[in-house]
């Protein structure tokens, strides 16, 4: 052996494989806390930023009846205006465990947001079919108000992903740290 092998290991420390699999199951680790952190900040930001209030109001106490769809967010409003006459009817769609309130016109179809909560979709559709049924009322106003639902479920999801990003990236320090100590 020469000298210069002689003087690279005892500069360098060779490390046992048990320790390189206790390298890799923190690193293991890490990543699934960081993808677990990041997944819970995204998911959480979706439901803060999706629209969560719908108003349906009609009228026919002019000689034509006007309908308005307003859906309201974080993200500003949307006003959709129709005529009465072209509402033909409300249906439910169910996607997976939440639903959702579609309004059925001559012209196309008319969406509520998403309901998250435990507003109950199947009512506000009946309470529609039956305006539109009964030429003899007058008004309809209608409301799905999700936030008191989804916004404190998106802030706790963002603050659980923060707190595990935080916390993973700290660990992360404090290894690197220990590290260059030795």
């Amino acid at each position: 052996m020469g000298s210069s092998e002689k003087n690279s290991r005892k500069s360098g420390r060779r490390y046992t494989s048990f320790e390189l699999q206790g390298v890799s199951a923190h690193i293991q680790e890490s990543f699934w806390a960081t993808v677990l952190g990041a997944v819970l900040v995204v998911r959480g930001g979706m439901f803060l930023l999706n629209p969560q209030l719908a108003t349906l109001e009609c009228d026919r106490l002019q000689s034509l009846g006007i309908c308005k769809l307003v859906v309201s967010g974080l993200r500003g409003e949307t006003v959709t205006p129709f005529p009465l006459n072209r509402l033909e009817k409300a249906d439910v769609q169910k996607h997976g465990k939440s639903s959702q309130l579609v309004l059925l016109t001559s012209d196309g179809k008319l969406y509520f947001p998403i309901n998250n909560g435990f507003t109950f979709t199947h009512d506000k559709a009946s309470e529609i079919n039956v305006f539109v049924q009964n030429s003899e009322a007058k008004s309809l106003k209608l409301e799905q108000d999700n936030r008191w639902f989804v916004y404190p479920l998106g802030a706790s999801l963002i603050v659980l992903g923060s707190f595990l990003l935080w916390s993973n990236f700290k660990k992360l320090l404090n290894r690197s740290a220990r590290r260059s100590k030795l």
